[in-house]
Order: structure tokens, then C-alpha cells, then sequence
């Protein structure tokens, strides 16, 4: 069972206050000034539930921040010796290790995905789970990330990847070139701001 201090309110209130010191600092490396709202994270969670099911291995969670959508997934009743929260800055892994003791935390960056999991023998992910920002990140470094999650993941087995924008969060060049099956969630417009949840699947014959 998830701990009482990962739901409670002083580590929400802790968490979006680090967030939006963190984005008065770097404002381009964050997709928004707040982290992920309630609404988001139980969308966010819902996906997961579906795409892991009958499935084994971790679910692995990619800019992982200040545990918005970690709370969501363990609110929902996903293990929390099954998540593997990935983080690379120190600042925010530090909160996470506080806040979060139970997951697997791992300080890294999500471009080097495959390495992180085999140098830790992680095994192979049930799910991908993504709250980095793809669209404010160069396309160079986007093209990394897809292609490590895509090696790391089975055929069939999904990223699940959230945005604030009108398109889909992985360019239709590279959906293309890896053969990507993309479902688009509703908008949660009560969200701030309003975000679209995307699954991004690479089917088993493709």
C-alpha cells in the first residue's frame, strides 16, 4: 500500500509550490507554470489501468516531477513496488524520494531510458507513462526519447503521454517511421490548462 504521506495534502501543496519555483527559473524546460491537476492525473491513471492490463514488469514513469501523476497511479490501486519514477533533475528527485519512498526512483534522464532500466535490471515495462514536456523539448531530443521508449517497450505495450496542444505529442514523421498506433483521449478542459491524454502503441506486426 502506497504511504500516507505520498496522498497527503502537504506534499501536494509542497509539490506545486517546488513546481513553480522551478518554473520561475526555467520556464522553457516546464510545459506549464503548475504541475498536472487532479482531473489529468486520474486520466492519466485510467490510461495506465487499460494499457497494463494482463500485462507484467514495471510501469515506469518519465519526468516523474513532483508525483502528480504518481499519486494518481497510486490512487488508483497500481502497486507502488510496480513504479519505477524517473527523474533528472536532483532537486525534484530529492522531493520524490521524500514524498514517494516506496517506488523505484531512479536520477537520470529519460533520454538514456534502455540504459537506465538494464544498468538496474528493471526488466522489461508493462507501460510508459510521460509527463515531459515533448512539445517545448527540439525535435532532436524528442526523436531520442520515442525511439528509447519504443526499444524498451514490448511490441503491443503503450506510452502514455499527456499535452496541452492541439496535436498529438509525438510528430506524425516519427509515428510514421515507428509505425505508431496513436489514440487521442478527450480534452480535460477542467484542467490549467486544458490537456489532451495520448496512447501510443507500436502494434505487434508492425
Amino acid at each position: 500500500m502506497p504511504s500516507t504521506e505520498s496522498h497527503d495534502g502537504r506534499g501536494a501543496r509542497a509539490g506545486t509550490v517546488l513546481f513553480l519555483k522551478r518554473w520561475l527559473r526555467r520556464p522553457f524546460t516546464m510545459g506549464s507554470a503548475v504541475p498536472s491537476g487532479r482531473l489529468l492525473g486520474q486520466a492519466m491513471a485510467g490510461a495506465t489501468l487499460a494499457a497494463i492490463e494482463g500485462r507484467q514488469g514495471p510501469i515506469v514513469e518519465l519526468g516523474a516531477g513532483t508525483g502528480q501523476v504518481t499519486r494518481a497511479l497510486l490512487e488508483a490501486g497500481i502497486p507502488a513496488d510496480r513504479l519505477v519514477l524517473i527523474e533528472r533533475e536532483p532537486e525534484l528527485a530529492a522531493f520524490l524520494h521524500r514524498h514517494f519512498p516506496e517506488p523505484y526512483i531512479v536520477e537520470g534522464d529519460a533520454a538514456r531510458l534502455p540504459q537506465l532500466l538494464q544498468e538496474r535490471g528493471l526488466g522489461t515495462p508493462a507501460a510508459i507513462v510521460s509527463s515531459l514536456p515533448l512539445l517545448s523539448l527540439p525535435a532532436d531530443v524528442v526523436d531520442g526519447i520515442v525511439r528509447g521508449v519504443f526499444e524498451a517497450l514490448p511490441r503491443g505495450a503503450a506510452l502514455i503521454q499527456f499535452t496541452y496542444g492541439p496535436k498529438p505529442p509525438v510528430p506524425r514523421s516519427l509515428r510514421e517511421s515507428l509505425r505508431l498506433v496513436a489514440t487521442r483521449g478527450h480534452r480535460i478542459w477542467r484542467n490549467m490548462p486544458p490537456a489532451v491524454v495520448w496512447t501510443f502503441r507500436r502494434p505487434e506486426g508492425a
